[in-house]
């Protein structure tokens, strides 16, 4: 049956027994997103859909998501705040998504930033790009955005895996990253709530491992159930740790249709209320109230 989805477009509730809750979209202004599109182009993979930030949204949401955490980075300090403005609009055009902020370690004013992100914007969390900021997470030059997340009580969603290390960076991200200066932050903040993306790939197993040990991590699918890459995930990893997983694609920036990840999380044959966690559940948990209502749609 799956199989025969795959043919065709598809809706999430099509495929879907539970709500959806994408936790991992980017969003950008065009210029930016073009921009974008244009290096990974280049340099990686070529994205599978075009369009306007705006389009893309409402073609994702038309297939029937539940809701989504959209999310830009900034690539240099300076431009943070035109960032967070953007997605704080793309928020007020969709009610059912909610927005993280943008800081770079170099900003003049991570306080103000942020404080404006939460207080006057209404953003949910924080975006850390660690192989675009050209930072490691452990670095001392992140603890003012760590102090404010946990000020705030908003998670961090930080980019700290060694891959997929793209040579165009111009560096190796590898000596930058991992779960040994991931682990490093949790030490230092205890109450710090944080989000690896990408399962932590490489690192995969290392990262669930940290799971036991640190009851404010969490991880998230994003390309890590699609097979595109060539990384194994095993189902007894999101079996025993189903409470603290959250399903998200990357989308627009992957190089196959959006609803690849959640078919072939599907195809696992993890039980109901694993996948209800995974797909849903974990979401509200961490974003109290924002999600329920539409779930009822």
């Amino acid at each position: 049956m799956l199989e025969k989805r795959r043919e065709c477009q598809v809706t999430f509730q099509e495929i879907s027994p539970f709500p959806v809750i994408d936790c991992h979209v980017h969003v950008f202004p065009d210029g930016v997103s073009e921009a974008v599109r244009k290096w990974f182009s280049k340099n990686a993979w070529e994205f599978h859909e075009r369009g306007s930030t705006e389009e893309l949204l409402l073609r994702l949401f038309e297939k029937g998501l539940t809701g989504a955490i959209l999310i830009p980075y900034a690539h240099k300090p300076g431009i943070s705040e035109n960032l967070n403005e953007f997605v704080a609009q793309m928020t007020r055009g969709f009610p059912r998504a909610l927005g993280f902020a943008a800081v770079h370690q170099e900003d003049k004013d991570i306080e103000g930033i942020l404080t404006k992100a939460f207080g006057i914007l209404g953003l949910k969390g924080i975006k850390i790009h660690c192989h675009v900021q050209r930072v490691a997470p452990d670095a001392r030059e992140l603890d003012p955005i760590y102090e404010e997340a946990v000020n705030w009580d908003v998670p961090v969603l930080i980019h700290a895996g060694r891959e997929p290390y793209i040579p165009a960076y111009g560096y190796d991200v590898r000596q930058l990253t991992g779960a040994r200066r991931v682990e490093n932050v949790l030490r230092r903040y205890g109450s710090l709530k944080l989000i690896v993306p990408h399962l932590g790939f490489d690192e995969t197993e290392e990262f669930f491992r940290l799971l036991d040990r640190f009851p404010n991590l969490y991880l998230d699918t994003t390309m890590m159930l699609a097979k595109f890459f060539p990384v194994e995930v095993k189902r007894e990893w999101l079996s025993s740790y189903a409470d603290r997983i959250l399903y998200g694609t990357d989308y627009p920036h992957i190089p196959y249709q959006v609803e690849r990840e959640l078919l072939n999380l599907l195809e696992m044959g993890l039980h109901e209320g694993e996948l209800e966690l995974i797909l849903y559940k974990n979401a509200t948990r961490l974003f109290p109230g924002s999600f329920t209502e539409y779930a009822k749609g």
